[in-house]
């Protein structure tokens, strides 16, 4: 047999399939890693924006007026709003005046939207908050809310807002969903007494299943409505009834709050053991064979339920956000699964212990300037783009409120790998590798290493580090002779690479094994 040559291209990483039986479609590990434009690249990193938060964020939400783009982030007692002017950042307190100090707690956290131009929050403890536009507004406790009366999640649907899990005189309510009536635009509702004839607002409890309601997202004209066992919509019909609500699926909920994002007309949602997209009639799991094992089993399982989901649109991402089995000192989020919903892949990165990650336009004055050196291609700080949206990043131990645009973390190094181990070739035989040629891109040197073996399971040895830069190097050298050989490309420093794809030439070996 003549000499060969395998290219590879490799586009997720798939955890659950044994790597001896993986096709070559797919990496068997890595971290830090992203795959977009058919290319496997190291992730951006974070870098800090809007100076220093004055209390610890615990959520974000976008707020934008005519004049104004800003985002509001609350801790547990206070909220605050932010924007940037030019060069000049402004953090201002916008907690109630009448009513004192907020009782959020850090396992329910904050929840909320904005309804026809008002901003409306939610913590579960305290009444619901709401705010006007003006500049120089605060929130203050939902006007016409019920009295003795608080809610787990209020969301806006329609020209109505949307309470689930009610406290009602001490009495709770765990599948109720509740609405008021419709508010015209700049405005909040004038009631949610589901007793006035001559108004919308009503109630339904949704007790034909055990499950507790957890939250809600519109999708169309319809709101989902999501408990922890099972997925209900609800649906405007007007009349007598107002809402008309009815079971979509029975087999399936959601793990907690903010587990949902929409995306295409479909909602991609996080249960208690499994991921899934749905457009309201079919479902389908996007980890079985894939991620499902090793994300769920990765999961800490006392702050499960602080999971949350985030939407990079600019990348075609979804990010399942959570506090990962090996954190044992902070109990925020360290690790994301990131599903890429144009090419079905999965890769992972880790997170700087947050809250909440939202998408919004970030407006501030960056530190990349016309005097830096370099090159335009390989240049991956952020600059300013007032009218791009971008993810947010609430860093709640660390205090601070971060964007993707660098290539370390918080002004730190970071490792980026990807892996492919255990594999034949396309030869059950023993081979040898003699080279490989990496199609890479960007700055500074990458260290690839390659990885032999003669037995299943006996462990990889690997040999390396051979280090490459691009411009500079056409190939690896290397001799390697196993039945399963591996490749795993990797960095620890500052620099960005983007690899097209990697070339390995080999040659077979003969049949070389041990009997019993």
């Amino acid at each position: 047999m003549p000499a060969q040559i395998t290219v590879l291209n490799p586009s997720g990483i798939n955890k659950d399939i044994d790597s001896y039986e993986l096709p070559e479609t797919q990496w068997s590990d890595g971290n830090n890693i992203q795959f977009d434009n058919d290319k496997t690249a190291k992730v951006l990193g974070t870098q800090q924006v809007f100076g220093t938060p004055t209390q610890a964020p615990y959520w974000l939400m976008p707020f934008d007026t005519i004049s104004t783009n800003s985002w509001i982030y609350p801790s547990l007692t206070k909220i605050f709003r932010v924007h940037t002017s030019g060069s000049t950042t402004t953090h201002t307190d916008i907690t109630r005046t009448s009513g004192g100090d907020y009782s959020a707690t850090a396992g329910t956290g904050w929840n909320g939207g904005v309804l026809g131009g008002v901003a409306i929050i939610n913590n579960g403890v305290d009444n619901p908050q709401f705010m006007g536009d003006s500049n120089t507004a605060k929130f203050a406790d939902l006007t016409n809310w019920p009295s003795s009366t608080t809610c787990k999640v209020i969301r806006p649907f329609k020209r109505f807002l949307v309470a689930l899990d009610t406290t009602e005189s001490s009495t709770r309510y765990p599948f109720r969903v509740k609405w008021s009536h419709p508010a015209e635009g700049g405005t909040i509702p004038t009631t949610w007494n589901p007793a006035d004839a001559t108004k919308d607002a009503g109630y339904v409890d949704l007790s034909q299943t055990k499950g507790f309601v957890i939250d809600c997202l519109p999708l169309g004209d319809t709101n989902i409505i999501y408990k922890e066992d099972s997925i209900w919509s609800m649906s405007f019909e007007g009349g007598q009834s107002i809402f008309g609500f009815r079971q979509l699926f029975d087999d399936v909920g959601i793990l907690g709050r903010h587990c949902a994002k929409s995306f295409d007309n479909k909602h991609f949602v996080v249960s208690e053991d499994d991921v899934y997209v749905h457009d309201g009639q079919t479902k389908q799991s996007i980890v079985d064979q894939q991620i499902r094992d090793e994300l769920f089993n990765s999961m800490h399982p006392d702050y499960k339920t602080r999971t949350f989901v985030a939407a990079d649109r600019a990348k075609n991402e979804m990010w399942v956000c959570f506090v990962s089995n090996t954190n044992d000192t902070n109990a925020f989020a360290d690790t994301a699964f990131v599903y890429n919903f144009r090419n079905n892949s999965w890769s992972k990165r880790d997170l700087p212990y947050v809250s909440y990650v939202a998408w919004g336009i970030v407006e501030f004055d960056s530190t990349t300037d016309w005097s830096e050196s370099g090159e335009w291609d390989t240049d991956s700080e952020s600059w300013n783009e007032p009218l791009k949206p971008t993810l947010l990043l609430a860093a709640t131990s660390a205090t601070k409120l971060y964007v993707l645009g660098s290539n370390q973390n918080a002004g730190s190094d970071f490792r980026a790998y990807v892996e492919k181990d255990n594999m034949q070739l396309g030869y059950p035989g023993t081979k040898t590798i003699q080279k490989i040629v990496p199609r890479i891109s960007g700055t500074g040197s990458i260290d690839f290493y390659v990885g032999q073996e003669m037995m299943p399971h006996e462990g990889t040895t690997w040999k390396g580090p051979y280090t490459f830069t691009s411009g500079v190097h056409s190939e690896i050298p290397v001799r390697a002779t196993g039945n399963y050989v591996g490749i795993r490309a990797e960095s620890t420093d500052a620099n960005t690479w983007s690899l097209a794809n990697l070339e390995i030439h080999w040659t077979p070996s003969g049949n070389r094994g041990k009997g019993v």
